[in-house]
């Protein structure tokens, strides 16, 4: 496979067969227009440039502790007027998946209290916890992990408050064959300052996916995840996709999620891959086709003018 192109060293042909080869542009945001640090400078500026240009915007999340609005206010703060209805949020991806199937039944669900109101509004019955510390004895264990809820789906995405008991529990739950197992978010690790990663919810779900024997079964609503395509697919009746282009920051999450539904792919290096890596990696589905320093080059490419900084 080809290396991947940088951007701004496309010839003045291929910039022009670039820009007019994609008509919807799916992007991540953590990494791309912000860090837990700061906002990527200009990065606003190459979306309002994609925008001139007649692209079609839609922002797809791993990040579920953020709420949509939490994340409408944060684009208002850069400048950026998004809507509702533009963001794909792994609890509500959750929620259009179960509608789909029309799910009936009750929950068991490891995920953030934010992330469990999403779904409680949109009337699904949860079951949580243990959420209070446990004694160090198996009696005390088994109060709290055996019971006989008819569970017919167990959902697992960031819970910073995780613990040992709710594993073994929501793999109790996983003995019944009926029973779904759920993932949102996917990421192995988070990338929460420059050179620093912490373990992600990824990392946790794969146990869970593992010890219940679920690897060809389990239903992944959050990047790369295979069902996560279908849903953006069909829901925006994509029919080429070819003619969209993922945005990210991540190889596998991202990349390898847009190469996945046969989308273009272009990675920037302002959140959690460097040139570095990008240049190493050698799995084929994580290969962007062009990649950029960060969506300040998507503005330089179309012609927008660096703003002066007073």
């Amino acid at each position: 496979m080809a290396k991947p192109q940088h951007i701004l060293q496309l010839s003045e042909e291929q910039r022009s067969s670039f820009v007019g080869s994609f008509d919807r542009v799916l992007s991540d945001i953590d990494g791309v227009l912000w860090t837990m640090e700061h906002n990527v400078p200009r990065a606003a500026d190459g979306y309002a440039a994609l925008e001139r240009n007649g692209k079609h915007l839609t922002f797809v999340t791993n990040n579920s502790v953020r709420t949509v609005d939490q994340c409408i206010r944060r684009f208002a703060k850069i400048g950026m007027q998004v809507q509702p209805e533009q963001i794909w949020h792994p609890a509500q991806s959750i929620i259009n998946y179960l509608r789909g199937i029309n799910f009936q039944g009750l929950i068991y669900i490891i995920a953030s209290p934010p992330f469990k109101a999403v779904l409680r509004e949109a009337g699904f019955q949860l079951l949580d916890g243990p959420n209070a510390f446990i004694e160090d004895n198996f009696e005390s264990l088994a109060k709290n992990i055996f019971d006989k809820e008819p569970v017919r789906a167990v959902i697992i995405d960031v819970d910073f408050n995780l613990s040992s008991p709710k594993m073994l529990r929501a793999h109790l739950y996983l003995r019944h064959p009926e029973c779904l197992l759920i993932e949102g978010a996917t990421d192995r690790l988070l990338p929460v300052a420059k050179g620093v990663n912490i373990i992600g919810p990824g990392a946790f779900a794969s146990i869970l996916v593992e010890a219940s024997g679920r690897q060809d079964r389990c239903i992944t609503l959050g990047k790369p995840g295979r069902e996560l395509g279908h849903l953006i697919v069909e829901h925006y009746k994509i029919d080429q996709p070819s003619r969209v282009l993922m945005i990210g920051d991540m190889l596998a999450q991202d990349i390898g999620f847009g190469r996945q539904c046969g989308f273009q792919t272009l990675l920037v290096l302002s959140g959690g891959c460097t040139r570095e890596q990008l240049l190493a990696e050698t799995d084929p589905r994580h290969i962007p086709d062009f990649y950029a320093d960060s969506m300040a080059d998507v503005a330089q490419l179309l012609g927008e003018a660096p703003k002066a900084h007073v």
